[in-house]
Parts: structure tokens; C-alpha cells; sequence
């Protein structure tokens, strides 16, 4: 009886780590989104009142910022897949490789994309008269 306990204990352990780690991923999914641009919303910028120089390394690092963004936000859906797909076998391990390499790759794509946003924030700022 005793044994069957800690099975129970244990994988009660595991349902919350599970629940733990989708809830992060799922906040890394929504912080991804909130830099996700309309295409329509950047016309303004580059061609509006105002307007700055729209060179290549400025529409270079928008354009690598927002693919890595919408990369994280898929590789997060992805990361979610792989923990709903084993639940059905009462498996509940985010320690799984296709897991964690997924997840590695959400945050890796996040990081990247916010690099390149910054990038591309200070391309303008260095455009804009002071």
C-alpha cells in the first residue's frame, strides 16, 4: 500500500510540474505575441508624418524580429503539443527531449527577436532628430 502511495505522490508531482511549465510556456507564448506588428501598423513609420529613413538594416531587423517572434510563439504551440500529446498516457515528464529542446528553442527565438527589436529601436532613435 505503501508503495502505491508514493506512485500517487509522485505523479501527482509530476501534474504539477506539467501545469507549472505550460503555464510559463504560455506566458512566453503571450509576451512573443505582444510584439507580433501588423504588417499595416509599420506603413505609418516608414512612410508616414514624420517618417524616418526606412534603409535596409532598419526594415532588415523589424523583418527579423517579427519572424522571430511569430517563431517562438509556433515553437510554443509546438512545446504545449508535446506535453498534451502524452497526457492521454497518464505521462506527465516536461523532461522529455522533443520538450525541451522545443521549449529551448521558444525561448532561444524569443531572446533573438527581442535583441533585434532593440536593434531596430535604436536604428531609429539614431534617425530621429534630438
Amino acid at each position: 500500500m505503501k508503495e502505491n502511495n508514493v506512485e500517487t505522490h509522485s505523479n501527482e508531482g509530476r501534474k504539477e510540474a506539467c501545469k507549472t511549465f505550460l503555464e510559463q510556456t504560455k506566458l512566453l507564448v503571450t509576451l512573443a505575441s505582444a510584439f507580433v506588428v501588423a504588417p499595416a501598423a509599420m506603413i505609418p513609420l516608414f512612410s508616414g508624418t514624420g517618417r524616418i529613413m526606412a534603409s535596409q538594416d532598419v526594415i532588415t531587423r523589424f523583418f527579423w524580429a517579427e519572424l522571430a517572434f511569430i517563431f517562438s510563439v509556433l515553437a510554443g504551440y509546438f512545446t504545449i503539443a508535446t506535453i498534451a500529446g502524452s497526457q492521454h498516457r497518464n505521462d506527465f515528464n516536461v523532461y522529455r527531449p522533443g520538450t525541451r529542446i522545443i521549449s529551448i528553442i521558444q525561448i532561444l527565438a524569443y531572446l533573438f527577436g527581442l535583441w533585434q527589436f532593440v536593434q531596430f529601436l535604436l536604428l531609429i532613435l539614431k534617425q530621429t532628430p534630438h
